[in-house]
């Protein structure tokens, strides 16, 4: 698994020092300004990365008109790692009325992300460097990597797969996948059969589960609508079989879903040593890392099963929490940073209150190389194996203690030179519902001016096809905010 060279080390194309004259294992090409901190992608794949002896190069918001940038790090010893950024190039861009952005947050300035950001880097580094592998993933390729619809041009497009022309594309979060891929293409194996991951291939195996083809899905919306909830009823890391869609001769397979981080790992991977500082180049500052410089994350996933949602097509439903001890140690680590001012600015994951939470049903477990030793530990099957929603209507088996979560706060805010600890991830005002106490806690100490929350809409009809609660339960939870605060 390891690199070829002496000392890792992380490596951006803007930095002032002279690239290092032996190739780069690896170089990122990534449509977001590059920040050092866990909430970005590519910082958080960079920093694994290096820690397990690989050298790193990163092109970050690479000019498209030509292939100069792309050329900067020279040609890496293993393969180009792309993405678009934290959000798909077309929502950076564009408003839903198909109106340009005037500001890109994650960007370093404006207009420096192009539209289909993935298809458009691959192209380019493909273009400078014949054969070279490329590997594409982030958001953006994660929810194209079957065929879709694109709002944009009002059509279903292709697989992201087949329009880049991409070796491999990782789906979800990548941290299993990028090890076992450069761990092959340094030892000159195949790339098949890698969970996360999704290739194309002449053959279909008998064994894989296959979709309605891209000429079905394209003339036919119940065809479509098909192919979507067997993918959507396919995400179980522990049970899914690969899914295959036909494109002529050839098929988009994906791979079951990688296996969730243990605990163990969370706790290595998100304490891996992130400066967080914001970096101000000669093309300016991104605009996002202030409000979350000092935020902490606590754990991956989402089981809401907001039919509008993507969450559970990129980080899905099982929980994966770090530890309180991993949590409290990196916020005590802000006090000697030169930006920390006291605040932290939040604690949470994609709903904040989820920390901890899961399935009762799960039993077993299956074995995985270890992100942090190589070694081969447990993982717990997390699930019971149905595709029923967890919260809408709530799963008796279901575990909603607020417990865990409301011990990490209590701990935060105990540290010394902390002052401030808030809450900014949203919050699930129905499970929230189910521990008035955490209620108490959240609004004697953990709201910044106003708490936000996202009832998404007020009719029940469209609630229910929202897979979301009915607006009396929002309702409930306002009246006991109001009475508390």
């Amino acid at each position: 698994m390891k690199g070829k060279r002496r000392t890792p080390m992380i490596h951006l194309a803007s930095d002032d020092t002279d690239a290092p004259t032996d190739a780069f294992d690896v170089i990122f090409i990534t449509g977001d300004a590059y920040i050092d901190h866990p909430s970005n992608g590519v910082a958080l794949l960079a920093r694994l990365l290096d820690d397990k002896g690989y050298s790193v190069g990163i092109i970050a918001q690479p000019d498209p008109s030509s292939i100069d940038d792309f050329k900067t790090l020279g040609r890496p010893r293993l393969l180009f790692a792309v993405t678009a950024g934290l959000v798909d190039s077309m929502v950076a861009n564009y408003t839903p009325l198909k109106k340009e952005r005037d500001r890109d947050r994650l960007s370093y300035g404006e207009g420096m992300r192009p539209d289909r950001a993935t298809i458009v880097y691959t192209q380019k580094a493909k273009q400078a460097y014949k054969g070279v592998k490329v590997a594409i993933g982030g958001i953006e390729a994660s929810l194209r990597r079957f065929s879709h619809y694109d709002y944009w041009q009002n059509k279903v497009r292709r697989s992201i797969l087949m329009d880049s022309k991409a070796d491999i594309l990782v789906y979800g979060m990548g941290e299993r996948q990028m090890l076992e891929i450069l761990s092959r293409l340094g030892e000159g194996r195949r790339l098949s059969g890698i969970c996360g991951t999704a290739i194309a291939v002449k053959e279909c195996d008998p064994s894989w589960l296959e979709l309605p083809t891209y000429e079905e899905v394209t003339s036919s919306k119940r065809r479509f609508l098909d192919s979507f909830m067997a993918q959507y009823t396919h995400q179980d890391p522990f049970r899914s079989p690969p899914l295959a869609e036909p494109y002529g001769d050839w098929h988009v397979v994906q791979y079951p879903p990688a296996l969730p981080l243990a605990t163990d790992e969370m706790d290595y991977l998100y304490e891996l040593p992130f400066t967080r500082k914001i970096p101000h180049t000669g093309r300016g500052a991104p605009h996002s890392m202030e409000p979350v410089q000092f935020s902490v994350i606590t754990h991956r996933g989402c089981f809401g099963g907001c039919s509008f949602c993507a969450l559970s097509m990129h980080q899905g439903r099982i929980i994966q929490s770090r530890s309180v001890e991993s949590i409290v140690r990196e916020a005590q680590r802000f006090s000697s940073h030169p930006d920390f001012k006291g605040t932290i600015d939040d604690v949470g994951g994609p709903t904040a209150n989820m920390y901890a939470m899961g399935c009762t049903k799960g039993h077993g477990h299956v074995m995985a190389h270890s992100i942090r030793t190589g070694e081969d530990i447990p993982i717990p099957v997390a699930t019971k194996g149905c595709t029923d929603p967890c919260l809408y209507p709530a799963c008796p088996h279901l575990d909603l203690s607020h417990g865990p979560y409301r011990e990490v706060l209590e701990r935060l805010r105990s540290i010394e030179g902390v002052n401030h600890v808030f809450i900014r991830s949203g919050i699930r005002h129905d499970l929230a519902l189910c521990d008035r106490g955490f209620i108490k806690e959240l609004c004697e100490h953990h709201v910044s001016g106003q708490l936000k929350l996202a009832p998404e809409h007020t009719n029940d009809r469209v609630l229910a096809i929202m897979n979301k609660p009915p607006l009396c339960v929002f309702e409930e939870f306002m009246h006991t905010y109001k009475e508390t605060n």
